[in-house]
């Protein structure tokens, strides 16, 4: 899933270019994320998806949030099987909040937050 204002890799020369781009800048060439990381296109999130289950469980998201993955069927916040959010809009949610939803980016560090992201993404693709 694309999040709204995502551009396709064709839009900015395709992903060799972007390889070409991280090896010229870094001086290495990049990796290939695996098992449970997120990210690529309209990802965003690098973190650790069975981390994440952790952290959602622990904060309380399935009050609000109905996921199958964690048993949740929280009915104020989106059901997040059906939204299939990808990792951006988890990310941006959780770390300022957005109507009845409360920011968490001040009770959770940005690890936290990628882990929970990534463990949402896995969670409700395919």
């Amino acid at each position: 899933m694309v999040a709204f204002g995502a551009e396709s890799e064709e839009e900015h020369g395709g992903a060799g270019e972007a390889a070409s781009t991280h090896a010229a800048t870094t001086g290495t060439e990049p990796t290939e994320t695996t098992g449970t990381e997120t990210g690529g296109e309209g990802g965003g999130a690098s973190g650790d998806a069975a981390a994440g289950e952790a952290v959602f469980a622990s904060n309380g998201c399935g009050s609000c949030h109905t996921l199958a993955a964690a048993g949740a069927s929280g009915a104020i916040g989106p059901n997040l099987d059906e939204s299939q959010p990808d990792a951006e809009l988890v990310v941006d949610r959780v770390t300022n909040g957005a109507g009845a939803m409360p920011a968490f980016g001040d009770q959770l560090d940005e690890q936290q937050i990628q882990d929970v992201a990534a463990y949402v993404v896995a969670s409700t693709s395919g």
